[in-house]
């Protein structure tokens, strides 16, 4: 059977370049190796427990998300608009002043920067809230911590609080990732909230694809080459088509087609304990503002939504940034034994569940953000190209790929 397309790759941009064509009466085939839908954006259940493959949150001011998912029937659950910071042996809370004013006065004189930071944090909010994302993306590029200092923040605070905030986000604590991805994700921080569905990540791509016709989306099934009007199957046999989407990841694509540059990745392992005493850190997100360990961050998304845990148990998150810990036999006690630094011999009682080692958590965006990300397009073997790495690595930069992709098809097929 011949198609008008064939997108190659079930993920978030796969996903939504198929809702499009679909909308728009295009006929077409969706094509996945793995045996579920969704790439990096993957849930599993595990004995009660949810496991999102990877610390994952949904900033819901992303503006294509608003426009394609319903947040309703996500059931979304709310992180704490804030976070507490780990340093000097204690914790300390740094609230959202416009969404918790008066625990955000408590914060002013604790030691993760002076007040002058933290009035400086609430004027750049202003100042990038009066941006429109067309502004954020069309600005100078440079790399985020030149930004910062720019902006007068101390060194304090830079290395207490948004190095390991953004290298939670950006998946890079060197904080060398573009000024632009700075402003768009620290503008999205502050119109909207930081949310998990209910039912996992997972969620999110799910709802897309129930809304594709059943026979249009085939898994388990590896494609070996592509061409502009066809993909190639391990076996030989083909399926052709009047336009061929690649709609997987960096690595993935120059497999399947080669000729053309992809930003490198940054990875991270995710590693999930259970435990029956919770420690006392709410729905918020803590970091490590001392630098010292392999936690970068931690969370219980339990106390988010409690659909990830079962009745009385307790689930907890930690990140360590990298890969060169993939073949650390030794992690797991090294986060055991900081964990136990933070929360005392409670954490000697949780029991770990999953780890997941993670290569390709995000796409590398130094400045200029441009060059180094590349564009939803045709290539020039007529092959269109879509994914986060084309646009943004983030939830928003996968939909909007995915979504002009499926433009771009439509234009070509109705001009032919």
């Amino acid at each position: 059977m011949n198609y008008d397309a064939v997108i190659i790759g079930a993920g978030l941009a796969g996903l939504r370049c198929a809702l499009k064509l679909y909308q728009s009466g295009i006929s077409f085939l969706l094509i996945e190796k793995s045996d579920s839908i969704g790439g990096r954006v993957k849930t599993d259940f595990l004995n009660g427990y949810t496991l999102d493959r990877g610390f994952q949150a949904l900033f819901t001011a992303y503006p294509e998300a608003q426009s394609i998912l319903d947040y309703h029937s996500l059931n979304l659950k709310e992180f704490y608009p804030g976070a507490i910071v780990r340093f000097d042996d204690e914790f300390h809370h740094l609230s959202d002043p416009w969404r918790k004013p008066i625990e955000s006065m408590k914060s002013l004189f604790n030691p993760i920067g002076s007040v002058s930071d933290k009035i400086k944090i609430g004027l750049l909010r202003q100042k990038i809230n009066n941006k429109s994302l067309k502004s954020i993306f069309s600005a100078h590029d440079k790399e985020t911590i030149q930004y910062l200092r720019e902006a007068g923040f101390s060194e304090q605070i830079i290395s207490r609080f948004f190095t390991p905030l953004l290298g939670g986000i950006f998946c890079d604590n060197s904080l060398s990732t573009s000024s632009i991805m700075f402003e768009f994700i620290f503008s999205m921080m502050s119109l909207g909230s930081n949310a998990l569905p209910s039912q996992g990540m997972q969620a999110i791509p799910d709802q897309i694809y129930n809304r594709l016709p059943y026979e249009s989306v085939l898994l388990n099934t590896p494609v070996s080459q592509v061409t502009s009007h066809s993909a190639i199957f391990p076996t030989g046999e083909q399926i052709n088509a009047r336009a061929v989407i690649v709609a997987t990841d960096g690595p993935s694509a120059t497999e399947l087609i080669g000729g053309f540059e992809v930003p490198k990745y940054k990875g991270a392992s995710c590693i999930y304990f259970s435990a029956d005493n919770c420690p006392a850190i709410s729905n918020a997100l803590v970091l490590n503002g001392s630098g010292k360990g392999p936690i970068n961050h931690l969370c219980v998304p339990s106390n988010v939504s409690e659909s990830y845990a079962p009745p009385g148990k307790s689930l907890i998150s930690t990140t360590v940034l990298g890969t060169e810990s993939f073949n650390n036999t030794n992690l797991l006690n090294l986060v055991r034994n900081q964990l136990t630094e933070w929360f005392g011999q409670m954490a000697l009682e949780w029991t770990h569940l999953q780890t997941y080692n993670i290569p390709h958590v995000q796409p590398k965006q130094a400045p200029p953000l441009s060059r180094s990300i590349g564009g939803t397009r045709f290539l020039s073997n007529g092959i269109l190209i879509c994914g986060d790495h084309r646009e943004n690595g983030s939830i928003q930069g996968a939909l909007t790929s995915g979504r002009i992709a499926g433009e771009l098809t439509i234009n070509m097929l109705n001009s032919q």
